[in-house]
């Protein structure tokens, strides 16, 4: 383990401990580090667990069928996807993959290509521990 020390702004770092407060987090050095370790996994070639956060109407276009389209085409890194109705038009779907973090990009890019009835696309991806 190695220790370095980094500058911050006042407001950065108000803003910063705001956020860990909301999230209940006390060490500082785990909560800059995750950070860290979340941003590399966004632009490094490795292995990747993810978690896709889609919100859409279903009545808008035929996003249902495309999203399910979409995903037959990635079977190689999708592990699981569930699905919830919200209300009577909007659906909450959240697919976990796990896999090549290029590929699962191209996944986020198809889904986001989807446009028409999309209201929310979010990404969490997890870092390899190793």
């Amino acid at each position: 383990m190695r220790r370095i020390s980094i500058a911050l702004d006042d407001r950065l770092y108000r803003d910063m401990e705001k956020a860990m407060a909301l999230m209940g987090e006390v060490n500082r050095s785990r909560f800059i580090a995750s950070l860290i370790a979340e941003k590399i996994s966004e632009v490094v070639q490795a292995p990747l667990a993810s978690v896709i956060v889609i919100v859409y109407d279903h009545e808008v276009g035929e996003v249902s069928k495309s999203l399910t389209e979409v995903q037959h085409d990635f079977r190689d890194v999708i592990r699981a996807s569930t699905h919830v109705h919200l209300d009577e038009r909007n659906c909450l779907e959240v697919i976990h993959a796990v896999g090549d973090s290029a590929r699962i990009r191209e996944l986020v890019t198809r889904i986001s290509r989807i446009g028409r009835g999309l209201k929310l696309l979010r990404i969490v991806n997890v870092p390899s521990l190793q």
